[in-house]
């Protein structure tokens, strides 16, 4: 907490909104949705039979849950956006060394596109902020970020060496691997000016990219891992980014795939256990506390739910059968 000049507590700032009342009210439908499977089984082990005008009910209550959730997550989205600050201001709030987060423009598209009710970028910055303010340069022209890392902007003739001095002064330097000019002028200034612990590497999710990367990479940063990406439908995470690479202290690379964390996930930013988890050697190298995620109630409550949801459709197909048999017999 910080004390702002008329004396107020002022927050420290999130790159996320958090629990607001929009996820209070989706998360309460749901749990009423759901907390009905259990009491509608007991019934029906009593012998009941709920009738047409039960199950229209319930459906209809289903279909009204989903929509309101549609609804809610477009006002907990445009919160979102009312929170954001420039790098500087951020910087200016948190003077712990920075997180400075490297990428090609176009790679903005994939991390803006929301997964719950926040992006990629939004979970990265958040996972990340626990090592310090996560900052990136925003792309000249743009008029609305996307939540997610803070934005500075700078003129084409002067980021080079704006780069450099915040290269200098970061905590970690994030680079999202890519194949532009500019990011490989990036990864050889972070070569030179950076020690190996204060730089990661973010797989993106075409193996075929990553391949390019290793192959130009040999006067940069040789002994890349070899990874075999797995297919698109194949992956059990929701993140493009298909793992990350980190380097001890003599350059030898290191390769963390991102696991899932079900039991530790929450509904609005539900990427930050994974790669948190991802990201324990990190810390380790940096110095500083790393955390394993908690478990969610929620989360856990949900699978619950969700195995119950799946007895009772079992159950009431059961019947269903066995009614129909009995019917023609």
């Amino acid at each position: 907490m910080e004390l702002t000049a008329t004396g107020e507590v002022q927050r420290p700032w999130q790159p996320v909104a958090g629990f607001t009342w929009e996820l209070f009210l989706i998360g309460s439908a749901w749990v009423i949705a759901f907390a009905t499977i259990p009491f509608v089984l007991f019934w029906m082990k009593q012998g009941a039979s709920p009738s047409t005008l039960f199950w229209c009910a319930f459906w209809g209550y289903m279909v009204l849950t989903y929509i309101g959730t549609s609804r809610l997550s477009d006002k907990y989205r445009e919160r979102q956006r009312k929170i954001l600050l420039s790098a500087e201001e951020l910087l200016k709030r948190d003077t712990r060394p920075h997180v400075l987060y490297l990428r090609s423009f176009k790679d903005d598209e994939t991390t803006s596109r929301l997964l719950n009710l926040s992006s990629e970028e939004q979970e990265l910055a958040l996972t990340l902020f626990e090592i310090g303010p996560f900052i990136a340069f925003g792309e000249p022209g743009e008029e609305s970020p996307d939540p997610g890392a803070a934005r500075m902007y700078v003129g084409h003739e002067h980021w080079q060496q704006k780069m450099e001095g915040l290269m200098t002064n970061a905590q970690l330097v994030v680079g999202r691997i890519a194949n532009s000019e500019s990011f490989w002028w990036e990864m050889r200034t972070a070569r030179k000016i950076l020690s190996p612990e204060r730089l990661l590497l973010l797989l993106p999710e075409d193996g075929r990219e990553y391949r390019k990367f290793k192959q130009q990479a040999d006067g940069v940063f040789p002994r890349l891992p070899e990874h075999k990406f797995q297919p698109k439908g194949a992956r059990k995470s929701h993140i493009s980014t298909e793992g990350l690479i980190y380097f001890e202290s003599d350059w030898t690379p290191r390769l963390k795939r991102l696991k899932p964390a079900r039991l530790r996930q929450n509904y609005w930013a539900p990427g930050v256990p994974i790669m948190k988890m991802a990201l324990q050697p990190v810390f380790k190298q940096l110095g500083i506390a790393w955390r394993r995620p908690p478990l969610q109630p929620l989360a856990i409550l949900a699978v619950v739910l969700l195995l119950l949801f799946i007895a009772l459709a079992l159950y009431v197909g059961a019947l269903q059968i066995v009614q129909f048999i009995r019917l023609f017999r």
